[in-house]
């Protein structure tokens, strides 16, 4: 938590500091918000049936984790998003291995920690690091001694951390990625017609043009043709 709030707090400078404002936040806003409640929906499931079935609660949470790292992909055009992405990955997969986020003691002595996970109450989604932990170096191994309180944080968290603050930074002033920049100022193509997909001609659209006048001739002939009476059949004995 201490790490994120440097990390808002960084943004914030480093946006001002660039002239960005906040107002400029809401100028684009991030497309699928929902999966954030999808998110808090599943880390609920989690605490909710984790009375009845305890394992639940860490595959929940790190589905939560999952689900917060796709909702930053999709919104990979900010800039930081994908290191978001990244992190919130890294800490899902290592819960879902371990049965929880595993800690380090020693990362947490280091840091300056008064009651470590090993002296904690079990807390469900945290586990003591240890010989057997799979991918241990992806759990909280590095030590972050911030005065209000000192803890052991993960690569994910900073990551994540790193993210957010290149995310609001760049969002303040309004800046995007290139490639989200080519897509913005490429021009659109006209769709085209079925027909013209298939490689058929496209037939005229508008009303039919108007017939082509009759030449003279052709009106004289028409006249002598509808005067003269048609020949009756000679009738021979």
């Amino acid at each position: 938590m201490a790490l994120l709030l440097l990390a808002l707090v960084a943004g914030l400078a480093a946006g001002y500091a660039r002239g960005g404002r906040l107002r400029r936040l809401g100028e684009r806003p991030p497309v699928r918000s929902r999966l954030i409640l999808t998110a808090l929906g599943a880390y609920a499931v989690g605490v909710a049936g984790s009375w009845v079935w305890e394992p639940l609660l860490p595959a929940m949470t790190a589905l939560c984790w999952f689900t917060l790292g796709f909702y930053a992909w999709l919104n990979r055009a900010y800039h930081g998003a994908r290191l978001i992405a990244l992190g919130l990955a890294a800490n899902g997969l290592v819960i879902l291995l371990n049965g929880g986020m595993p800690v380090s003691v020693s990362a947490e002595q280091r840091a300056g920690v008064e009651v470590t996970a090993a002296e904690r109450p079990d807390e469900g989604v945290v586990t003591v690091a240890g010989d057997d932990t799979r991918l241990r170096w992806l759990g909280k191994t590095i030590p972050v001694a911030f005065p209000p309180r000192p803890e052991a944080v993960s690569p994910g968290d900073i990551a994540v951390a790193a993210g957010v603050a290149a995310a609001l930074a760049t969002a303040m002033t309004g800046r995007r990625t290139a490639a989200a920049r080519e897509r913005a100022e490429a021009p659109r193509r006209p769709q085209r017609r079925p027909a013209e997909r298939a490689g058929q001609r496209p037939r005229p659209s508008g009303p039919p043009p108007p017939p082509e006048p009759a030449t003279g001739r052709a009106t004289m002939d028409d006249d002598a043709t509808a005067g003269t009476a048609p020949e009756s059949p000679r009738v021979t004995a």
